[in-house]
């Protein structure tokens, strides 16, 4: 299985977007998302991420998958064609 790894700029299903991220890895010319990153929500306001369907770390902290979690209940919808085979 394989799985799109979350970017800065990434939407979310409640319509917001992936808004500051710490990560390290750059792909086409934007950072990923990991944990404790930062969503806009349009129903919810600013959300971190709180659970990365089952990323692996960078910098040891957990890379944002296609399908992570925010505090208000809605996923990131990665847009990267880069992929994590797990």
């Amino acid at each position: 299985m394989t799985n799109p790894i979350g970017l800065q700029g990434d939407d979310t299903d409640h319509g917001g977007q992936v808004t500051v991220v710490t990560g390290n890895i750059i792909i086409d010319g934007r950072h990923n998302a990991r944990l404790g990153d930062w969503v806009s929500c349009p129903k919810h306001g600013d959300n971190q991420i709180i659970d990365t369907n089952g990323g692996f770390p960078d910098d040891g902290i957990e890379v944002a998958l296609h399908g992570s979690k925010t505090e208000c209940g809605s996923v990131v919808i990665a847009s990267s064609k880069a992929n994590v085979s797990y």
